[in-house]
């Protein structure tokens, strides 16, 4: 079993290796700016965890909890260690323990993009047909449209529109 460590600010031990995954993992418009990666740290129903097997660091994920529902913000698997089945593993132990959960995946628009929605299905994942943006990290980037997906079956409009709700106010920290 993996073993997951929760950093709590910016002076965790972990807090470091995680934001270099973070920064290189994902693109400009998809990260939080600085301030934003500390007001998500202060929030309690966000965690930021590191992911690791035995010593080794292999991923991370930052992940919502809304109660009857989380919604994954970000995972990322170690650059070094990846087709190594590490993010299956991540992801079905957090499925474990949070039954049910929300991710977004960019459009199906690359073969990158087709081959990540295969192995979030691999896992049970499934694709909802509601059109959807991601609000914005950065004012000068326009929010940019993302497919839901949820586990372990699709979510209901109430759902879907309540997720947007938590997602703009709440993990955006603005009003829908």
């Amino acid at each position: 079993m993996l073993t997951i460590k929760r950093i709590t600010d910016r002076s965790s031990r972990y807090f470091d290796v995680v934001d270099e995954l973070y920064e290189s993992a994902f693109p400009r418009h998809e990260k939080r700016q600085p301030a934003a990666k500390v007001s998500a740290l202060a929030n309690p129903n966000y965690s930021l965890q590191a992911w690791f097997d035995g010593e080794e660091f292999i991923g991370m994920i930052g992940a919502w909890d809304f109660g009857d529902y989380s919604y994954i913000e970000h995972l990322a698997v170690n650059g070094q260690l990846r087709a190594q089945g590490y993010g299956k593993r991540m992801l079905s132990q957090f499925l474990q323990l949070y039954p049910q959960t929300i991710l977004e995946i960019d459009p199906l628009t690359t073969e990158v993009a087709c081959k990540r929605l295969r192995f979030y299905q691999s896992l049970g994942f499934c694709e909802n047909s509601y059109q959807h943006h991601h609000p914005t990290y950065h004012p000068e980037i326009p929010d940019h449209e993302l497919i839901v997906l949820s586990y372990p079956q699709k979510i209901s409009e109430p759902q879907y529109l309540r997720f947007f709700d938590d997602l703009c106010r709440v993990v955006m920290a603005r009003r829908p």
